[in-house]
């Protein structure tokens, strides 16, 4: 594929992520992304053979900057390697990256009928994209207490994940003087878990930084593979 090749199927992409935000996965079609890129719609079709390819090659790439910028969260965390800095990078990525939110939030009114169909996106992800397997290196790490019920932690936490993109939306439309900031919300939970789950005599934040880095990395390099096997399936 050649430099203007490369830069078209960007311009596509883009586009698709645009549309996929605003109209969601139902109303998306294949014309609307070629509209927006001012191409024929054959020309959408050369680099991706239907909505749901070019929708789930979206997704991986999204999800690609959604791990990078999580990496470069933690790098920059003077406390990054415990438990608490695993989900502030986090929750910090779902506040800049609206489309990666909805991915993790697996919002119904971005993706609509894509979440009932089989062997979406979804069901074949990397399984150590999930808070469970990060909360594991936090304990194999030694920066978390071993007697935590790594599955139990990590429910709670995916549970409240949505209630904190709600308050990152809902700010957008002005402060409510009952309501916390998404800030606050976060610098609380962070507290919490910090107090209930990090070792008494403290956590080794060096060796947990190294061992999260080292799994981003990881699944980076699975996202890598995944996109290499899209654009195989495109060509």
């Amino acid at each position: 594929m050649g430099i203007n090749e490369q830069e078209r199927e960007r311009a596509i992409l883009d586009a698709a992520a645009d549309l996929l935000l605003r109209l969601g996965y139902n109303k998306l079609t294949m014309g609307d992304v070629a509209e927006a890129v001012d191409l024929h719609r054959g020309l959408v079709y050369l680099h991706f053979k239907s909505k749901d390819e070019l929708v789930e090659t979206v997704l991986i790439r999204e999800l690609d900057r959604y791990v990078e910028t999580w990496r470069e969260q933690v790098e920059a965390d003077p406390r990054g390697g415990d438990v608490a800095s695993v989900y502030r990078a986090m929750v910090h990525v779902l506040k800049t990256l609206p489309l990666a939110s909805a991915i993790t939030a697996r919002d119904p009114d971005v993706f609509g009928k894509y979440l009932r169909k089989p062997s979406t996106l979804f069901a074949k992800r990397p399984d150590t994209l999930g808070m469970r397997e990060f909360l594991q290196m936090m304990q194999e790490a030694g920066t978390m207490r071993r007697d935590v019920d790594t599955r139990a932690v990590a429910y709670i936490l995916d549970a409240l994940t949505p209630a904190l993109r709600s308050a990152f939306i809902a700010e957008k439309t002005g402060p409510h003087p009952d309501q916390p900031t998404s800030d606050e919300l976060l610098e609380t939970l962070a507290d919490l878990l910090d107090r209930a789950l990090t070792l008494p005599d403290g956590a080794d934040l060096a060796r947990g930084k190294a061992v999260l880095l080292g799994g981003l990395d990881e699944v980076r390099s699975a996202m890598a593979v995944a996109l290499r096997g899209q654009e195989r399936e495109g060509s």
